[in-house]
């Protein structure tokens, strides 16, 4: 039987020849251009998305800019709360706050604004800034109690929790206050804070504290009360001895002085 020769075709292929032609199929489809379509899709999507970019802070700018030309962009209403003995009106002309302030600055110098009140008036102990919707601004106002009054040359002079005594007088003091006379500035501000501690009866009782600093006392002082009686007292233990005074009037119907300067005992008025 004649030996035949198998043709090349039938022959398998070595794995280093088979490697090579799957290179070569996969050089042949990477080369091949992508259909049309696929390729407008891409192209009109990177289009869109670098217009985006360009137009999305463009846009945002231009907000901002027609914001700040707007009235909203201002203060607009402006309200204070909390206070008590100031009026609101004195709070906001020490504020200089108004319309041709802007609500950023505003926001970003809120403390400025405090201080600037705080300088003003003596009265405000803290003060806080809030806006709400756009343009809408509060003051919240936080005082220092009054203490009492201060007379100096027949003017009262209200004394805050703080110290200060205003350098704004009156000649008419609430009758809620007590009246200091012939204190310096920090005794009178000691004394206040004496009474101040008194029983809450007793306290709004007292119209007036005096500094007669008796002969053998620098230290007397004497209470006027509402109810007409006298109080005659050292203003180093006043505090403690004051819980004798409703006592001692207990069972007494005329008027007279209460004296818990050295004892605690009651004279009557000589007729």
């Amino acid at each position: 039987m004649p030996f035949r020769r198998k043709s090349k075709a039938q022959d398998p292929l070595t794995p280093w020849e088979a490697y090579q032609a799957k290179q070569k199929h996969e050089k042949k489809a990477a080369s091949r251009p992508l259909p049309l379509p696929h390729l407008s899709q891409t192209r009109a999507s990177r289009r869109r998305r670098n217009l985006a970019v360009i137009l999305t802070p463009l846009t945002v700018l231009l907000l901002v800019a027609i914001y700040f030309m707007t009235p909203l962009a201002r203060v607009g209403d402006l309200s204070v709360r909390g206070e008590s003995t100031l009026p609101a009106q004195s709070v906001i002309d020490a504020s200089k706050l108004g319309s041709s302030q802007m609500i950023i600055d505003l926001l970003m110098h809120r403390d400025r604004v405090a201080t600037r009140v705080k300088k003003t008036l003596p009265q405000v102990k803290t003060l806080s800034v809030s806006v709400k919707g756009f343009n809408q601004v509060t003051l919240q106002v936080h005082e220092y109690a009054p203490l009492g009054y201060v007379q100096k040359n027949g003017e009262y002079h209200v004394l805050l929790a703080s110290g200060v005594v205003l350098k704004s007088a009156t000649q008419t003091p609430k009758s809620t206050y007590p009246i200091f006379t012939g204190f310096t500035r920090k005794e009178a501000f000691e004394g206040a804070k004496t009474v101040a501690s008194f029983p809450q009866a007793v306290r709004k009782a007292v119209s007036e504290v005096k500094a007669t600093r008796g002969a053998a006392n620098p230290y007397q002082i004497t209470l006027s009360m509402s109810n007409g009686n006298l109080v005659v007292a050292d203003s180093r233990t006043v505090a403690k001895k004051i819980k004798y005074y409703p006592q001692l009037l207990a069972d007494v119907k005329t008027k007279g002085t209460v004296d818990l300067e050295v004892g605690a005992f009651f004279t009557p008025y000589a007729k």
